[in-house]
């Protein structure tokens, strides 16, 4: 097992949901497009709501944006770096009545 499989089996479920994510979208980044390669490595899963403020969206595939490592870290220190996270963040407070 791998330290990524090791580290994302501590939560079983949410590396089933970013399975299910990983199986059901092309393993680019949704920001750059660049390849992430073959392996669901939980850094390229981003929570666009966050999960500890919104835990009602913590398990809701459209809350999710795959990124590289090197965005995911830049949109954690910058939550309005990426127009595409910005966009889907405002869906997502329209669906869940909070704005």
């Amino acid at each position: 097992m791998s330290k990524t499989s090791k580290k994302m089996s501590k939560h079983p479920e949410q590396t089933q949901f970013f399975v299910r994510i990983w199986g059901s979208r092309p393993h680019f980044s949704e920001v750059s497009g660049q390849f992430l390669g073959k392996e669901p490595l939980s850094v390229f899963f981003h929570h666009i709501l966050p999960k500890e403020k919104y835990p009602d969206a913590a398990l809701d595939e459209e809350n999710i944006i795959l990124l590289t490592l090197q965005e995911h870290d830049q949109v954690e220190m910058d939550m309005y770096r990426y127009e595409e996270v910005n966009n889907r963040r405002e869906n997502l407070l329209t669906k869940y009545n909070l704005k």
